[in-house]
């Protein structure tokens, strides 16, 4: 299973705005620049992720992003639902998406099992679980680049 871009890059541009000093914005050119992000598909990425109500924008000169909540209240399931739109695994477990064979499938249990185990991660990781992760693993000289 592959995450695309989108979610791979959002969660990028989150880790970015949560480095921010506490009054400071982030401004999407910049952030585009240094992540060698179009910028048109951050703008994207923004809009997917401003219904869960994280970004806080400022319009204008001097203008830009910065988190709304605190990472330790931005749970990783609820910004990859945005981003991906929907992290089952296959198809069937999508409300609405099952074929006909899903009475006699022999393998929708596996599949209902390993969602479950996605879902339960994801929903137990926050973002600032993920900064405390990559500080210590840095600390320890094993930085990897998200």
């Amino acid at each position: 299973m592959r995450f695309s871009t989108r979610t791979r890059y959002g969660l990028r541009f989150l880790l970015r705005l949560a480095a921010q000093p506490k009054d400071s914005l982030l401004q999407l050119g910049q952030v585009a620049r240094e992540e060698n992000i179009s910028s048109g598909y951050l703008e994207q990425i923004v809009r997917a992720l401003k219904p869960l109500g994280i970004l806080r924008a400022v319009r204008g000169s001097g203008g830009g992003y910065a988190l709304a909540k605190d990472p330790s209240e931005i749970n990783m399931e609820d910004v990859f639902l945005h981003l991906e739109g929907e992290i089952a695994p296959v198809r069937c477990l999508t409300k609405g998406r099952c074929c006909q064979r899903e009475q006699q499938c022999s393998t929708r249990g596996f599949w209902k099992e390993l969602d479950g185990h996605i879902r339960g991660f994801l929903q137990q990781h926050t973002l600032r679980e993920i900064i405390e992760s990559e500080k210590h693993s840095a600390s320890g000289g094993n930085y990897v680049e998200l």
